[in-house]
């Protein structure tokens, strides 16, 4: 008898029906969990699961008893039940990859949470070449998986975010973070899945080399005890109880409730009347993002095996706080042909080329900056959207910022009188009222049904469909991560990624008519400023943008330099000069007034119908330099902004340094050469109120700390005493980034400046550069009270006061 049936045998005695559980003793299969009769596969459902588990919950007095007369005994293999040759081989491989297998069930009065509905076995899974891994599992049954892998479905169906998978040889990829709730795979239908190693998993972990926040987010090992070596684990972890839940915190599930899950069936069955066009909205935190995601993968991928998809879907992604495909400061219009199933830094761009139609910044992570021009922005994609016959037949889900009171509800109202959608939803039943009033009087004006739904379970509460009521012995519901820190990890993703990755080719699956999902992008590990960056003329014949614009503030001529020098910029590609700039008549050069004003007054269709020729005749711009360094730059005493109809964004970039004495800009930006090469002529640099990009500053800093405390680990464990391989770093909600020091307590040690190499910076980045003077440093190092005023010091408070 398995352990899992031993399991079985004890939670069927502590229900009150136990005359309906099978007999394990009497039954000759009770350990093979593939080859199960018919009355023990309807007792594996989950609704049984979950009775057994609340009948064991009212008699706390029982426990599992572990004397060797109370084990079961091991039933005689029979034919059928023996492992493959194959599995039989890579036994130990599997043993030491899932050190939990098999083992007897945990003893005691400890509460227990249980997210997968079975432990594993080498009768139901099976290790194959490359990592891989072969599962069989039954209808009602469940798994939950930390880490990163592909699923592929080889017999029956299951679902997962949202997305129903059904047979096929495509292999879907998901990044399962510990900060971001964990999907649940469902079976609905007797399946044979398997696991794969995810391609870009390696590279997107080794960002904690650069900053703690990408740390203890995955199946990666705890700190191993001394004399033992740290082990290496595959790119995923199956979690069946809290017990194989790291320990360094609890496991928060995605959790769909019953009012998602009737309205997305609700949105998969309106496409028979009309294609719908749904608009998300509600406060911050209440599950849009989330629930935005589900409905696309719904749409995609239909429902049931009987399902027709509607794939693929366009998502209109207008929050800039919290984007979903893009980095913070840009809203998108994209098109995805294959189910979402990673969280947002997982992805932080699209193919521009088939996924990421277009884009627009607002120069800040709110659209507080200016709102006139954040709803010019969302309308001038929403009518790309519809006004492309390729895309307006396709269903639109348009995913808003979570303002809500104020002039943001102005701006949700003025979207939906615009937009039209066919439904708007609000995520939360607990108002406020005056927001819910105003949203139903838009909708009312256009008859649009308004539908409220709740709100998330918040995180940092046990959300297992089995047990959710029971705490989780490890402590919270994840990994926190503050909005701040999730944005920070977003951009500073975005500037890490390989955008090589997002176009290599995917090969197009032999049974269906369709390609393959893209594994996702790839990520280096460099710091940035190990990386040669884009050496931009601002001065001579050809220089290589137009200028520099700023949105909102505006900062002197001879603080230009300055205020962009180590902070983030906009790259915009301007369609049509005149009408991208007829909000600023001063700046344009034109031969008469009758040609300035037929062109303020051509639309963005006109331009487009133009040729070649006509295109090339575009007006000169006035153009200021700043006294001390020539910078180009456009004045804008009114901080007005650029029209979105004629104008995109290509991306963000990192000014290095600037070099003076060359009349260049340092630009470091992932945007490969061939969106950029051509496009000298028609680039604008948008400042406007960007994140600052301190973690840029302390990626060094922390790469020398991670390699410090690999080589002493390398050599305490010649020694026999082997060190954790990589450094404790607190991740303060106080900071501004999650890279600083915060409060120290027992647990953790923080890492200042005083325990880094005490060489000169500049004369370690020219030394990287091979002794030139061409590298600008970026960060100076200050030791002990260095550079402070006479008296002060650091003041450190944390906000839980009440912490021991």
């Amino acid at each position: 008898m398995s352990a899992f049936a031993a399991r079985q045998k004890l939670l069927a005695a502590a229900a009150s029906a136990a005359a309906t559980t099978p007999n394990m003793d009497d039954n000759d299969n009770d350990g093979d969990i593939i080859d199960r009769n018919t009355s023990a596969k309807s007792f594996f459902t989950r609704d049984n699961f979950r009775k057994a588990l609340q009948a064991q919950k009212q008699e706390p007095s029982h426990h599992v008893d572990d004397t060797p007369a109370a084990r079961p005994r091991k039933r005689k293999q029979g034919p059928k039940d023996q492992v493959p040759a194959e599995g039989r081989d890579e036994g130990r491989q599997l043993k030491s990859q899932f050190p939990n297998l098999s083992e007897p069930m945990p003893t005691g009065r400890r509460r227990i949470i249980y997210y997968s509905s079975q432990r594993l076995s080498q009768t139901n899974i099976q290790p194959k070449a490359n990592g891989r891994m072969l599962l069989k599992l039954l209808d009602g049954e469940r798994l939950v998986i930390l880490g990163s892998y592909g699923i592929k479905v080889r017999e029956g169906e299951l679902t997962v975010a949202g997305a129903f998978l059904s047979k096929s040889d495509l292999v879907h990829w998901v990044h399962a973070p510990q900060c971001h709730a964990l999907p649940v795979i469902r079976i609905t239908n007797d399946a044979t899945i398997e696991l794969h190693p995810h391609p870009g998993a390696q590279s997107l972990r080794q960002l904690a080399s650069l900053n703690p926040a990408f740390g203890k987010l995955w199946n990666e090992s705890d700190d191993v005890a001394p004399g033992q070596a740290k082990k290496v684990f595959p790119t995923f972890q199956i979690i069946f109880t809290s017990d194989d839940a790291p320990k360094r915190g609890g496991i928060q599930e995605l959790v769909s409730p019953a009012e998602w899950n009737k309205q997305l069936a609700d949105v998969l069955d309106s496409k028979r009347k009309a294609t719908p066009v749904v608009f998300l909205t509600g406060p911050k935190s209440s599950g849009k993002s989330t629930f935005g995601r589900l409905m696309a993968n719904r749409l995609i991928t239909g429902s049931g095996l009987s399902r027709q998809p509607w794939a693929p879907v366009v998502v209109l992604d207008l929050d800039p706080g919290q984007p979903e495909f893009g980095p913070p400061s840009v809203i998108s219009l994209n098109k995805l042909s294959s189910p979402n199933l990673s969280p947002p830094f997982c992805h932080p761009a699209l193919d521009p080329r088939t996924a990421q139609l277009r884009a627009h910044t607002v120069a800040s992570v709110t659209p507080s900056l200016d709102p006139d021009h954040f709803v010019a922005c969302a309308l001038d994609l929403f009518h790309t959207c519809k006004t492309n016959p390729s895309l307006n037949k396709l269903p639109l889900i348009i995913n808003t910022p979570g303002w809500i009171q104020g002039t943001g509800l102005d701006i949700l109202s003025e979207l939906i009188r615009q937009t039209v959608p066919t439904e708007v939803i609000y995520m939360s039943q607990d108002g406020p009222e005056e927001t819910v009033d105003g949203l139903k009087a838009a909708c009312q004006e256009k008859k649009i049904p308004f539908v409220a739904l709740p709100s998330q379970q918040p995180q940092g509460q046990p959300s297992s469909s089995v047990d959710a009521t029971t705490p989780a012995t490890s402590g919270g519901g994840g990994s926190s991560r503050t909005a701040l820190h999730l944005r920070t990890m977003q951009t500073m993703s975005y500037f890490h990624l390989l955008f090589s990755s997002l176009t290599v080719p995917v090969p197009h699956s032999q049974s269906q008519n369709q390609s393959q999902p893209h594994p996702g992008p790839t990520w280096s590990a460099t710091p940035l400023t190990h990386l040669p960056p884009w050496r931009v003329r601002y001065r001579g014949p050809r220089p290589g943008f137009l200028g520099i614009l700023c949105y909102d503030h505006q900062p002197a001529p001879d603080l230009l330099a300055e205020a962009i020098n180590g902070m983030i910029l906009a790259l915009v590609k301007i369609e049509d000069r005149a009408g991208a700039f007829r909000d600023f008549p001063d700046l344009l050069v034109v031969s008469s007034p009758q040609k300035q004003q037929q062109q303020h007054q051509q639309s963005i269709q006109q331009f487009k119908k133009q040729s070649s020729s006509q295109k090339q005749q575009q007006p000169e711009l006035l153009i200021c330099k700043t006294p001390r360094e020539s910078l180009p730059h456009l004045p804008n005493p009114q901080g007005k902004t650029l029209s979105p109809a004629h104008s995109r964004v290509l991306g963000l970039v990192l000014v290095r340094g600037i070099d003076v004495r060359r009349g260049e800009l340092h630009l470091l930006t992932p945007l490969p050469v061939e969106m950029l090469a051509g496009n000298e002529q028609n680039l604008v640099l948008v400042a406007g109120r960007f994140d600052t990009p301190s973690w840029a500053y302390a990626e060094d800093l922390h790469r020398r700390q991670w390699e410090k405390n690999n080589a002493a680990a390398a050599r305490n464990k010649q020694q026999g005493l082997v060190l954790g391989g990589s450094a404790k770093m607190e991740i303060d909600d106080d900071d501004d980034d999650g890279t600083g020091d915060g409060d120290q307590s027992d647990e953790t040690e923080s890492v200042g400046a005083d325990e880094v190499e005490e060489r000169p910076e500049r004369e370690r980045v020219q030394a990287l550069h091979g002794g030139t003077s061409e590298a600008q440093p970026w960060v100076e190092m200050l030791h002990g009270s260095q550079g402070r005023a006479a008296g002060s010091k650091v003041w450190r408070v944390r906000r839980d006061l009440g912490r021991r």
